[in-house]
C-alpha cells in the first residue's frame, strides 16, 4: 500500500510540473524597437500561433519595451518560410528585434478537470545582424479553473527577458 501511495504521489507531482529552459544572453532590449511576429503552430488548435503572438505583444508592452506592431493576416497559420520572409522584410524597417517562435501545445487536457496545457518556444532575432540572439522553451499545465491564455501568459512573462 505504501508503494502505491508513493507511486501515486510521484505521478501527481510530475503531471503538475513546469519545465523551463532559459538561455539568457546579454541581451539589452531597453530603448530598442521590438516587433512580434506570428508563432509557428505545431498544435491541432487553429490559429494558436496568432493567439500566442497577441499575448506576447501584451507581455512585451507590459515589460516597458518599445513595441512596434507588425500587421499580419489574422486568419491563417504561418509556415516557417512565411515567418522567415517577414523577418527579411523587417531589414528595411527601423525595427531592432523581432520575437517569434513556435507553439507546440495549446489545449485543454481531456478528463474530468480539463487542465490547460501549453508549450511555447520563444526566439528573439537581431534584425540588423540577421541572427537569432535568444531562445527559450517552456511548458506548463495549469489548474482546471485557469484558461489556456492565462497559462501562456505566465510562461511568456517568465521566458521573455
Amino acid at each position: 500500500m505504501r508503494k502505491f501511495l508513493l507511486f501515486f504521489a510521484l505521478v501527481f507531482l510530475v503531471s503538475c510540473s513546469t519545465v523551463t529552459n532559459l538561455d539568457y544572453a546579454k541581451l539589452n532590449l531597453k530603448d530598442k524597437k521590438i516587433t512580434v511576429l506570428p508563432f509557428e503552430n505545431y498544435t491541432e488548435t487553429p490559429l494558436a500561433g496568432l493567439r500566442v503572438k497577441s499575448i506576447t505583444e501584451g507581455v512585451v508592452s507590459s515589460k516597458g519595451y518599445k513595441l512596434s506592431i507588425t500587421n499580419v493576416k489574422q486568419d491563417k497559420d504561418y509556415s516557417p518560410e512565411e515567418i522567415k520572409k517577414l523577418l527579411q522584410e523587417l531589414k528595411e524597417s527601423n525595427i531592432d528585434y523581432a520575437i517569434t517562435g513556435s507553439v507546440n501545445e495549446f489545449r485543454y487536457k481531456t478528463g474530468i478537470d480539463g487542465e490547460p496545457a501549453v508549450s511555447i518556444t520563444v526566439k528573439i532575432y537581431d534584425i540588423k545582424q540577421e541572427k537569432e540572439v535568444y531562445t527559450s522553451v517552456s511548458s506548463k499545465t495549469g489548474w482546471s479553473h485557469e484558461s489556456i491564455t492565462t497559462v501562456a501568459q505566465k510562461i511568456l512573462n517568465k521566458i521573455i527577458p
